[in-house]
């Protein structure tokens, strides 16, 4: 028997070619590399840790993410800032009191007059003063960044301070408080007044010199670390937070 003209051809078998989606952890891996390549900084540590994260799956690598991102939103310790900060601060207080004393203190002149070969005697005048108010202040227009040195493995802020010292600006003498103990002219004076007068007016460098007696500085010393401590309180307490202390002394 003829075979027919136009037979059926037989079907051809071709090869198929099926494309695969890529996992969703490959494309969040590629989103995380990607962010990591345009912000870096801080971050870039981590990148090998999302990688395998990426491979062994989507949820070990969100897990890794949230971790890193907490580590960067614990506070961290910026020195520089803290210093600039304080040193504003400080500066615009211009001086700190620290210490105020009552000074009680007298002064007696003793003036005597000769001319022509004539002795014309000799003026006495003694003046005193009671509870005259006294202040120890700390320049703080002389803090300077220089003046804090930060110990990252003790964690101590070290504050050097100028040593307080006596207010000559702010000695004050209440007229009423002045007493004359004693006042004499000599046999031919007429002017013993004005050996009052230059009495009183050595009260005020008798107080100040009195108000420097060493007692009284370590006294003033001793209170200028408690009054600056406690004026940077708020420094104090936010450095406590992140672990970290404030320790203020005197320069050498």
């Amino acid at each position: 028997m003829a075979a027919p003209l136009n037979p059926t051809p037989e079907p051809i078998s071709m090869p198929v070619i099926i494309h695969k989606r890529p996992s969703t952890a490959w494309a969040l891996a590629a989103v995380v590399i990607t962010f990591l390549l345009i912000v870096g900084g801080p971050i870039a540590y981590i990148a090998i840790s999302w990688s395998h994260a990426a491979v062994t799956g989507p949820d070990r690598l969100a897990q890794t993410f949230a971790q890193a991102a907490a580590e960067m939103a614990k506070p961290r310790i910026d020195i520089h800032e803290i210093v600039l900060n304080s040193v504003s601060d400080l500066q615009k207080e211009s001086k700190l009191v620290v210490m105020t004393t009552n000074v009680s203190t007298d002064v007696t002149i003793e003036e005597a007059e000769a001319s022509w070969g004539i002795y014309w005697g000799k003026n006495v005048a003694r003046v005193a003063i009671k509870d005259a108010r006294v202040q120890y202040v700390i320049d703080l227009n002389k803090v300077n960044t220089s003046d804090f040195m930060y110990n990252p493995e003790a964690r101590v802020l070290s504050l050097s301070l100028p040593k307080p010292h006596v207010d000559t600006k702010m000695v004050a003498i209440d007229p009423a408080r002045v007493e004359t103990l004693d006042l004499r002219g000599g046999w031919a004076r007429f002017d013993k007044q004005e050996t009052r007068d230059h009495a009183l007016a050595e009260l005020r460098p008798k107080v100040i010199l009195q108000a420097n007696a060493p007692y009284v500085r370590e006294l003033a010393y001793t209170q200028g670390i408690e009054a600056t401590t406690q004026f940077l309180q708020p420094l104090a307490s936010a450095l406590s937070q992140q672990g970290a202390t404030l320790r203020v002394s005197y320069r050498d």
